[in-house]
């Protein structure tokens, strides 16, 4: 079964990234003031502004300058109008055409208008990001203007994630002068010699609040990089930032007993789950994999997280396309059922086998060699003895070790879960999985797409090809002065109290 221990660029830091929809009226916060600066700590710097080229640094900034033809609303994963204001689709999901809002320009006071989305997307069409969100060779097969506010995407064929990507802030739409339409806007003189980004507050910005105020609330927003983890709460206590970002467990842990600072995490960010060589025995024979399974104590393996991940049931998230509400878990923590599961196979003990963890963490495994620890105790009770190994990161699916503890980063479809894990190959060569998440991908009904992955939930349990272990979040602390923020790197609909 495929070792994808980290999906690719787009995916981990692109689509991974969700953007609140303000395309509707955005709720106004009560009291919402105007005025002042937000100053954001970094993990690194800010070394691109071409959303298609951006790194995770990078798409930080873009998402405050750029926006893209629709979003995905956090709290109910739905699609929903940014700069489309509309589409339709016709031939059975492989066209789709996107009628553009009214009203909108660009910082460099263009309007927006469909030949400055084919010009954006044609840009893209080379990068990595490009392939990673619409497939290689691309989905994409043309770009056209019906008039100047329509643009239609004409596909290869039905691709299931389509309209998900277009939410990615690689997808942002931008002049090739660098102009975007988001909230805030970047001069030439923004970035700084030490990395720091100044942007200003986009003052024909098309948004509004539901009172009809003029978002964004505040006048400008900088960026600055501190890499040292412990020097980003620093920065946040003494008062020198507002928000610091991308915080480890034992640093949010810390702000959370600050009464002056919230933790905001972003929720369900990573999947962390146990692969199985399907094709190595014992472990070729779906009862062992289900022993595997069952020996695994996922509530130990929280005590790590300090209240920042939850025990997964499934590959997908509570919430999201195709998550299965009838499966309570994957499997019961019984170990004398494991045993006993390997004894009725006639499967030897013990079981000589390999374990590969990454070397740092991710963002699935704040401490990944005490959890790999952790799993290797657990299956020592079943009689599974694991040796450990500590492989970089994107190297574990060359590693070829029996278990592995792969990171899977939650992006904006299924697909971007259900695909790197199930459906680039097929060990057995005859997977019912495999199909379904094949089906799943080549279909735009979303109807029918959840009724697929809900199959492919179930049938997992059986087949016990990898075991989802848990969802981890990433901690984000803020001030208690700042009102509106979720957790989401946006700033556009955030203000400061006094």
């Amino acid at each position: 079964m495929p070792r994808v221990a980290v999906l690719v660029f787009a995916i981990l830091f692109g689509v991974a990234c969700q953007v609140p929809s303000g395309a509707n009226a955005t709720p106004a916060p009560t009291g919402a003031q105007s005025g002042g600066t937000l100053r954001v700590a970094v993990p690194a710097e800010v070394t691109a502004f071409d959303p298609w080229s951006a790194d995770a640094a990078s798409l930080i900034a873009t998402r405050q300058i750029f926006e893209t033809l629709v979003e995905l609303e956090p709290a109910t994963s739905r699609i929903s109008p940014a700069l489309a204001s509309s589409w339709q689709i016709t031939n059975d999901g492989a066209s789709w055409t996107f009628t553009l809002r009214e009203g909108v320009v660009f910082h460099d006071g263009v309007a927006l208008d469909a030949a400055s989305v084919i010009a954006s997307f044609e840009r893209g069409r080379t990068t990595r990001s490009y392939r990673a969100l619409f497939d290689d060779p691309p989905a994409i097969k043309s770009i056209q203007a019906v008039d100047q506010r329509t643009v239609r995407f004409d596909l290869r064929a039905p691709f299931g994630p389509f309209l998900a990507h277009l939410a990615s802030p690689q997808a942002a739409i931008a002049r090739a002068s660098g102009a975007g339409t988001g909230p805030f806007t970047a001069s030439a003189s923004a970035l700084a010699p030490d990395g720091t980004l100044t942007l200003g507050r986009n003052d024909f910005y098309w948004r509004r609040d539901s009172s009809g105020k003029q978002l964004p609330y505040l006048d400008g927003l900088v960026l600055r990089p501190v890499r040292d983890v412990t020097s980003r709460l620093a920065e946040l206590r003494a008062g020198r930032v507002e928000v610091a970002l991308d915080l480890p467990i034992a640093q949010a842990s810390s702000a959370r007993s600050d009464p002056s600072l919230l933790v905001s995490p972003r929720k369900d960010a990573a999947l962390a789950s146990l692969g199985i060589d399907a094709v190595t025995p014992p472990f070729d024979r779906p009862e062992a994999r289900r022993a595997v399974a069952m020996a695994v104590n996922r509530n130990a393996l929280s005590a790590v997280y300090a209240g920042t991940s939850r025990p997964a049931t499934q590959v997908v998230p509570p919430g999201s396309l195709g998550y299965d509400e009838s499966v309570a878990e994957f499997a019961p923590l019984d170990t004398d059922a494991g045993r006993k599961a390997l004894a009725d196979a006639h499967v030897p003990t013990p079981i000589s086998t390999d374990l590969a963890y990454p070397n740092a963490p991710t963002a699935a495994y704040p401490d990944p060699q005490r959890i790999a620890q952790s799993i290797a105790a657990d299956l020592g009770k079943i009689g599974i003895v694991a040796r450990l190994r500590a492989v970089d990161a994107t190297a574990l699916r060359e590693a070829r070790a029996t278990f592995t503890l792969d990171t899977t980063a939650i992006g904006l479809d299924p697909d971007d879960v259900f695909w790197p894990l199930y459906g680039l190959d097929d060990p057995s060569g005859g997977s019912l999985i495999v199909g379904l998440v094949r089906k799943a991908r080549a279909d735009a009904d979303p109807t029918k797409r959840a009724e697929l992955y809900k199959q492919v939930s179930k049938i997992a349990r059986n087949d016990a090809l990898r075991v989802p272990l848990l969802f981890a979040d990433r901690p984000n602390a803020a001030t208690a002065r700042l009102v509106g923020y979720t957790g989401i790197e946006y700033f556009g609909t955030v203000w400061l109290r006094p």
